[in-house]
């Protein structure tokens, strides 16, 4: 097996305090990556690992979502993989699957809900001392984040076993989110039953982008946008910002569900 890559070392001038010194730094790698796929090509850069669930991320995501731009596809996520020759990786799709059987789901009469139909098995429920020990196994894991200052990173939270069941870093935040969706077309995994926790400021972008890979509840480090909030509020998303375990805090900006318990 290949040994992953590591930032690549420099020798540099730093100017601080008042002075100059010498210092060893290292700086990420970024490659450029070519992508095909049945009717399409592009080209990415990112760091250099893991490249095949970026590749095909990226497709479902960004270049073949078959449904609204801030919405998950009516079908879920698709199925593939993606595999390298010459350089070049090549996204291969299974077709489209059975949109979800429709079920009703019970209204909250208390809040004056409309039933909803056909809604993805939902996440669960965290309390705050729990969201916060979920942000500290996040970000306090060894990784890429660490060392160069250049990465992003993102994760699929599963609340049911109580941890981190994937983590994605790259030093774009959206190929964060196009790795975690790659991950989990290959190994059929829903995400809309869990939790995104992302580095990142969650901006309308990042918000669409999460949405097209299914995920219902956002937890970043960082701040949040008007865009985001008012698009999570129409959606029904819980949407969480400034989640720093240890500053022990979080805002929640909208949780119609109550899913971050009180």
């Amino acid at each position: 097996m290949e040994a992953p890559p590591v930032p690549r070392p420099v020798e540099v001038r730093q100017w601080r305090d008042g002075e100059w010194r010498p210092l060893a730094d290292v700086v990420s790698h970024e490659v450029p990556v070519s992508v095909v796929w049945e009717g399409g090509s592009c080209r990415l850069w990112a760091w250099p690992q893991d490249i095949g669930d970026l590749a095909l991320g990226h497709v479902l995501l960004d270049r073949l979502h078959d449904g609204p731009p801030d919405g998950p596809s009516p079908a879920g996520i698709r199925r593939g993989d993606a595999r390298c020759t010459d350089g070049v990786w090549h996204v291969r799709l299974a077709p489209n699957p059975a949109p979800p059987a429709v079920a009703d789901v019970a209204p909250d009469a208390a809040k004056g809900e409309e039933p909803q139909r056909g809604a993805a098995s939902a996440p669960g429920r965290l309390s705050a001392p729990e969201l916060l020990e979920t942000m500290r196994m996040f970000m306090g894991a060894q990784g890429l984040w660490d060392g160069t200052g250049c990465f992003h990173r993102a994760g699929v939270f599963s609340v049911t076993k109580g941890e981190v069941v994937r983590r994605a870093e790259d030093i774009g935040r959206h190929n964060c989110i196009d790795r975690l969706a790659g991950w989990a077309a290959r190994e059929g995994v829903d995400l809309s039953s869990h939790v995104l926790l992302v580095s990142a400021r969650v901006t309308a972008s990042l918000f669409a982008k999460a949405r097209r890979a299914g995920f219902t509840w956002i937890v970043s480090r960082s701040a949040v946008t008007t865009a985001s909030v008012d698009m999570a509020r129409e959606q029904g998303v819980t949407l969480v910002g400034f989640a720093r375990d240890r500053e022990e805090r979080f805002t929640v900006f909208t949780d119609r569900a109550v899913r971050v318990a009180p």
